[in-house]
């Protein structure tokens, strides 16, 4: 007997269930059903180590509230951030493409949720070339995309246009409410001196476009910052929004 496909069941999650990653959301229905047994609802605390430098990953995160921040250290002592990581994506994105080591540390910057898979399981998700895999694919693309911007970023454009993208880009995983992001972070993430964030803090909050008080920042004038923010801005959120809108898409091709 000829089995027929039963297009009736390819549908995407309902309305109704909140799924806070993007990717995951993305899923069919039925395949987000089969994926949850090896998913665990995990919280994250800002400052928590997600993987050391050179780590083996044992755990990948889907992030839906909480962002995570991948940093690479110099032999010097300098940081500096090669991607912000939130509920469009995966941490642990070596595992996608054959790796067993992250070669960055990942910090979470603000707390909240994510969903936690064993790597051992995304492997075998992959090895069976599974819709995941496929959407993986996408937003690995646009994940390297982004690191080449924020390297580019690190080397051309001034600290307080840096500080500015940063501050907006946190914005927008925060929903526009105030959130925490001390100097020390800000600092770390952008391989710059503690007392060189401090003065262009304070150049955007005299200038109104912030209020900074002990670590909590709120945006007070949204467009006056991103005219204070380089590119980089744009081109990364650009980057994610072609990915969230090609996302509901790539399943129902084959």
């Amino acid at each position: 007997m000829t089995r027929s496909r039963t297009r009736s069941r390819r549908t995407t999650l309902p309305a109704d269930t909140h799924v806070g990653n993007r990717i995951l959301a993305a899923l069919l229905a039925t395949e987000y059903r089969r994926l949850r047994p090896k998913l665990e609802h995990v919280r994250l605390t800002r400052g928590d180590i997600i993987y050391r430098a050179d780590q083996d990953i044992e755990e990948v995160y889907f992030p839906e509230e909480a962002v995570i921040a991948m940093i690479d250290s110099m032999d010097n002592g300098r940081t500096v951030e090669v991607g912000i990581i939130g509920r469009e994506g995966l941490v642990g994105i070596n595992i996608f493409l054959g790796g067993v080591v992250t070669p960055d540390k990942a910090i979470v910057q603000l707390s909240g949720g994510a969903s936690r898979m064993k790597a051992q399981d995304l492997r075998r998700e992959l090895r069976f070339g599974s819709p995941l895999q496929r959407l993986l694919l996408d937003y690995a693309r646009a994940f390297l995309a982004v690191i080449s911007q924020s390297v580019a970023c690190s080397q051309h454009h001034s600290i307080e246009r840096r500080v500015a993208r940063l501050l907006l880009t946190m914005s927008d995983y925060a929903g526009s409410r105030p959130f925490l992001l001390i100097h020390e972070s800000i600092a770390t993430l952008l391989g710059v001196r503690r007392e060189s964030v401090t003065d262009a803090a304070q150049k955007l909050q005299v200038a109104g476009l912030i209020n900074y008080r002990r670590g909590n920042v709120t945006v007070l004038n949204r467009k006056g910052l991103e005219k204070n923010s380089c590119e980089c801005y744009r081109v990364i959120r650009q980057q994610y929004q072609g990915l969230h809108r090609k996302l509901p898409r790539l399943l129902s091709t084959k």
